[in-house]
């Protein structure tokens, strides 16, 4: 079938995918129904998949930016690229909807950041996604690998890879008693910000102090560090209930503290720099009832080209995780 949308010389003709509504919130893990983005999905073959995702010119978190000229944010992609993986595993792989997926390790390259510039139009995110699954004894499927080329408008952008672990609900509360030796702590029973006031939102290039995730940096020995202070009541990054810090907060995190650390090295504004890309590696849950400290060195030289600042969170002695940005300058 072929969706032809508007009329005049400006139609587009799209087979198959469709942008008209989008699918049931349960498929792709949302509570709330404004936070899903998936559209479509189709199968495309053995263990491969086409998505569509309509990103929003209106969003309260997503297009929460100073940034000038304004783009589709690269966290809307990536969450449009985890819908489409989860939607497609349960529709296409045929997984459970009791299923748990916890998120391993994600990644984001844009070859061509200008094509999320914003128009007049919701942006059409077309997703094509090849999927490599981890079966371990008994065939009892035990994680997931998608590896996705991603087009909006129908311009090619990036791709994309995430690697999930498998599990049922009830394995995962299991796990998680076993590991703390008692039962996590819930979002829904803090309030307000862990670790006190957030640091300014212009400084990370935010408008809405509710979208800051950061507490005041520390500069110290050639690095910056600040404390992890989201807001428990933002319902973009806490959709549901969760037991721990999940892994788009610690993103948001890593984004926020790139930008400072841009900021210290060379006094460039928070709206200045452009992400092309962005590597995700999560090897500890990331506990709600310990601090968290976001760490990065100065970033020197970003007007000059892309470079690449690690991102490191610890909590207790343990580093949780490591988040590579790799940053634009506008100059470049």
């Amino acid at each position: 079938m072929t969706l032809t949308t508007e009329s005049g010389p400006e139609a587009v003709s799209r087979p198959g995918l469709l942008f008209e509504r989008t699918v049931e919130r349960h498929f792709v893990h949302r509570a709330s129904v404004a936070e899903v983005f998936v559209t479509d999905s189709q199968p495309d073959g053995q263990d491969q998949f086409r998505a569509a995702a309509q990103l929003p010119l209106s969003h309260g978190y997503y297009q929460d930016h100073l940034q000038t000229p304004a783009r589709f944010d690269v966290l809307l992609l990536l969450e449009a690229t985890r819908q489409a993986s989860t939607c497609g595993a349960h529709r296409h792989l045929d997984l459970p909807l009791n299923s748990t997926f916890l998120v391993n390790a994600w990644s984001l390259r844009l070859d061509d950041p200008d094509a999320l510039l914003i128009g007049e139009r919701p942006g059409e995110l077309e997703l094509a996604e090849t999927v490599t699954r981890t079966v371990g004894r008994g065939g009892r499927l035990r994680a997931l690998r998608f590896d996705m080329e991603l087009a909006v408008q129908g311009r090619t952008v990036g791709r994309a890879h995430i690697e999930v672990g498998v599990t049922t609900s009830e394995d995962y509360e299991k796990l998680r008693f076993m590991q703390r030796r008692s039962a996590p702590p819930l979002t829904s029973q803090q309030s307000g910000r862990p670790g006190g006031a957030p640091v300014d939102a212009a400084r990370v290039g935010r408008l809405n102090p509710a979208n800051v995730v950061l507490g005041e940096p520390t500069v110290r020995d050639g690095s910056v560090t600040a404390a992890l202070t989201p807001r428990f009541d933002n319902r973009s990054l806490f959709d549901h209930v969760y037991d721990h810090y999940p892994a788009m907060v610690l993103t948001e995190a890593a984004r926020q503290l790139s930008f400072l650390t841009a900021a210290v090295g060379d006094g460039a504004p928070a709206d200045g720099p452009v992400v092309t890309g962005l590597e995700a590696r999560f090897t500890r849950y990331a506990e709600l009832d310990a601090p968290i400290e976001v760490t990065a060195p100065v970033a020197t030289g970003s007007g000059q080209g892309p470079h690449t600042l690690p991102v490191t969170f610890v909590q207790g002695d343990l580093t949780i995780a490591e988040i590579d940005f790799t940053l634009r300058g506008e100059q470049a």
